[in-house]
């Protein structure tokens, strides 16, 4: 939970530790920021939890959780126009959905107000499907670009880029992958701002509605003003730094990578090397890159992902007839994180320098003991009701196809927890791209193969952009059953509210919640049917008659993420364990027929096995079990697992 006590603490000089998502936070309500705008995505999420716990309490801090990105965006824009200070927080896949208005905002410009976008970036696709760039999005939309390394920074940048923004009409990025955003740092805080009570739009067709002519027009003035930051880039020491050195080697860098730079100059004892480190990695200043680059014989640029700054520098160095050999891409990868390691072997690699340990022969080990190592896969809580829908769907698409006797069934995957149904031992998630497209690729198939097409979306996806995926299949005919798998939170990223919640942005209200079904009715959908996943038989009843009918159809799969409820059930279920009340799941051995349905195929981690007396039998660990009951359900004999008061773990005696 976020550190609310201290994001609140109006005690400039204090000094306490954050996150640095929590630090954008703090740096944010510093700057005064008035509208606060997110769809929740992971390294970012921390950033609107943050603040949406504190919102309330701020008179004139508008805070929301948007339907999409670019929803968010949008909404954003609007605060920026009205002249307040306005944030938007995404992860960087998010940053292709919000583009369309943002390469827009960037030709029209924020002013009267300010506009930062907070892009969590996601090297080594930690919880993603992709480790895309976005530094390239300031490049192509020609707008500013800041990168932190620390907690420390990330609030002093939040405070420079609101700065930036305003004096130069843009909006800027504040980039930041998962190191900085969930690493911990120490923070000095500065000064809290009372945000704009009430903001004014004033008319400017002129500027406003970006078309034709006007479009053109402020393009070029884009094009003066990004110009007008490079410029003055050079003179900001807060952002862009030289840490001076003696040789002729020097070290560009930024972000999470400088952390790793002087790590790896530690650990090679190298003290000389002269280091540029960028805070604002664009525009970057042609008279800082030559300043930087006199007097020296060689330069490595070190940087995450693809080689962006590099690009820049060579670009730069070229315009100023500078030749240097340079080392970027060439001796660090492009592929994944960097770590200390990695950039020792580059550095070692571009200088000539020995490398201070046998990484070959580290390397060669580590695998050689991973293969030994019990392999772990990811996968979902103990009563996740996804993992009950996946059972019940499996099953009865597999007794469908017996029945048929002909093709297969394709399962079209989607982003959320549910993607773990990729892996055994459901294994049934043909393909993973992007949030809505599993079933819309399902129904495009439709048309031109002959299995059946079953598309699955969570409900948080489904109003993120699965709603316009429906209306067209609907609209051309496509033969697709979708599963919305509606858990009620947008369970992956932390549990935030959605507009089927029933909670708004602020937690305490209750607004209407909106009903899935009443949308797929509305998108034209003739056949909509909800079943609860615990009940396992009637949800195979359900999505075999579904499966049987033809064109587009809609189950959904209605029961709340597991987490809330049982932190919510926790105090309930507390009182009735004092009062002897409390219930338990439990395997009777005799009766178990070690068929392992319950333990290997319905793959609950809450049912174990463990040998003794020379027998091994599976039985139901209560400190995991979240009492759904879908074990008992799944159970082959129907009778070796029963609900009742006696501790099973406890001895009568």
């Amino acid at each position: 939970m976020p550190i609310t006590k201290e994001i609140l603490m109006d005690k400039p000089g204090e000094k306490v530790f954050m996150l640095g998502a929590e630090a954008i936070a703090r740096g944010a309500l510093e700057a005064g920021v008035g509208m606060v705008t997110t769809y929740p995505g992971t390294p970012a999420s921390e950033v609107g939890d943050t603040i949406s716990e504190i919102a309330k309490g701020i008179p004139g801090l508008h805070f929301q959780y948007s339907v999409n990105e670019a929803v968010a965006l949008e909404n954003a824009i609007g605060g920026a126009w009205s002249g307040v200070r306005s944030l938007c927080a995404m992860k960087h896949v998010g940053m292709n959905i919000a583009a369309d208005p943002f390469f827009t905002l960037c030709y029209i410009g924020v002013q009267p107000g300010a506009f930062v976008l907070v892009n969590g970036g996601d090297p080594s696709c930690i919880s993603s499907t992709n480790e895309q760039d976005n530094r390239y999005y300031a490049l192509h939309a020609h707008t500013i670009c800041l990168e932190p390394s620390n907690s420390q920074e990330s609030k002093d940048f939040t405070l420079k880029a609101f700065e930036l923004s305003e004096k130069f009409d843009l909006p800027v990025i504040l980039n930041a992958g998962p190191r900085t955003l969930h690493g911990i740092g120490e923070v000095t805080l500065g000064k809290l701002t009372p945000p704009k009570a009430e903001g004014l739009f004033k008319k400017a067709p002129g500027k406003l509605v970006s078309a034709t002519l006007v479009a053109v027009g402020n393009k070029a003035r884009l094009m003066s003003r990004i110009q007008k930051v490079e410029k003055a880039s050079g003179e900001m020491s807060e952002l862009n730094r030289i840490i001076p050195g003696k040789a002729k080697t020097g070290i560009i860098t930024s972000g999470a990578a400088f952390n790793y730079t002087m790590e790896a100059s530690d650990t090679l004892s190298i003290d000389d090397f002269p280091v540029l480190k960028l805070g604002m990695v664009y525009p970057i200043n042609p008279e800082l890159i030559e300043r930087f680059a006199q007097g020296l014989e060689k330069i490595l640029v070190v940087e995450e992902l693809e080689g962006f700054i590099e690009a820049e520098v060579k670009r730069i160095l070229f315009e100023k007839k500078i030749l240097r050999e340079m080392h970027g891409k060439n001796v660090f990868p492009a592929v994944s994180e960097l770590n200390t390691d990695i950039v020792i072997r580059g550095m070692c690699k571009a200088t000539g320098m020995k490398e201070p340990v046998d990484y070959a022969g580290i390397q060669a080990k580590y695998s050689k003991a991973v293969a030994k190592a019990l392999q772990r896969n990811p996968g979902m809580c103990p009563g996740c009701p996804h993992r009950a829908t996946a059972y019940a769907l499996k099953k009865a698409a597999q007794q469908f196809i017996e029945a048929e006797r002909k093709g297969q069934v394709v399962f079209g995957g989607d982003i959320g927890c549910y993607a773990t149904l990729a892996l055994p031992p459901y294994s049934m998630q043909d393909w993973v791209v992007s949030m809505g497209a599993g079933f819309n690729i399902a129904a495009g198939m439709s048309f031109k193969v002959k299995d059946t097409m079953v598309g699955l979306i969570g409900d948080s996806t489904f109003l993120h952009s699965g709603i316009p995926g429906l209306i067209s299949a609907v609209y051309n005919g496509a033969n697709v059953l979708v599963v919305i798998m509606d858990n009620k939170w947008v369970g992956m990223t932390g549990g935030q509210p959605t507009p089927a919640t029933g909670v708004s942005s602020l937690r305490d209200e209750v607004p209407p919640a909106v009903s899935l079904r009443d949308i797929a009715k509305a998108c034209g959908v003739k056949y909509v049917r909800s079943f609860d996943p615990y009940n396992i038989r009637h949800a195979m009843e359900v999505i075999t008659e579904a499966l049987e009918e033809k064109g587009v159809r809609v189950v959904i799969s209605e029961r709340e993420c597991v987490l809330p409820a049982k932190r919510r059930m926790e105090p309930i279920r507390e009182a009735e364990r004092e009062k002897g009340k409390y219930s338990y799941y439990a395997i009777d051995s005799d009766r178990c027929t070690n068929c392992e349905e319950c333990y290997r195929r319905f793959a609950c981690p809450a049912v174990v096995r463990k040998a003794e007396n020379g027998k091994e039998f599976a039985y139901i660990e209560d400190a995991r079990c979240t009492l759904c009951g879908a074990c008992k359900e799944v159970c082959r004999s129907g009778m070796a697992i029963t609900k009742t008061t006696v501790n099973p773990h406890v001895s009568p005696d």
